[in-house]
């Protein structure tokens, strides 16, 4: 039994040396082979006139740096490309014209009052008549229209029946008018209601 072990432990050191052996002789023909592989144009030195310019190096883009094939040096002939590719076709961007607004139309600004304001400012108050004002609203389908005050119904959407008053959402109240004049609006907050004092100004764009 001695024996036996002694013998397999033999056999195991001499396959063990040999595939050290095998493992040294193809590491070197690995490198003899690498050796005798042919160089790039870079490696061996070609001459200037085998190798072309580098056109990312002249732009100073270049990744590859000294490993680069192509030739790392000022090329007489390169012309820098007049515009970028991602913004061919693009029109410059424009500056926003700015918007002067004087003092007193930025103070009534700040200052709209809601629908429901102009609501129960118009039904009272005796300086106004709810037969002459007329209120302009988004119809969901004829888009702006307008509709005498006095024939809505400002209660609360939600609580009466569309088919037997006329009641709209407010926020679909866009402007008042009075007279054939704007006293509210909405896009150009205006409201001549609770500032009639504060008119705005022909300059101020709104």
């Amino acid at each position: 039994m001695a024996g036996e072990k002694e013998v397999a432990q033999t056999g195991r050191e001499e396959e063990v040396g040999n595939q050290i052996q095998t493992g040294g002789e193809e590491r070197e023909l690995q490198t003899q082979t690498a050796a005798a592989a042919p160089k790039s144009p870079s490696q061996e030195g070609d001459t200037i006139s085998d190798r072309q310019f580098c056109v990312f190096y002249q732009s100073g883009s270049c990744r590859f740096g000294s490993q680069c094939i192509n030739l790392h040096e000022p090329d007489p002939n390169y012309t820098p490309p007049k515009q970028n590719k991602r913004g061919k076709g693009r029109k410059p961007k424009q500056k926003k014209e700015e918007v002067v607004v004087c003092e007193k139309c930025e103070k009534q600004r700040h200052k709209l009052r809601t629908v429901m304001d102009v609501v129960k400012r118009i039904q009272w108050d005796d300086s106004y008549d709810p037969e002459s004002v007329i209120v302009g609203y988004l119809d969901r389908f004829d888009g702006l229209v307008e509709e005498n005050f006095a024939n809505f119904d400002w209660s609360d959407v939600t609580t009466v029946d569309d088919w037997e008053t006329f009641c709209i959402p407010k926020h679909r109240v866009y402007y008042f008018k009075i007279n054939e004049e704007i006293v509210w609006d909405r896009r150009s907050r205006i409201d001549l209601i609770f500032n009639p004092k504060i008119p705005t100004c022909g300059n101020c764009k709104t």
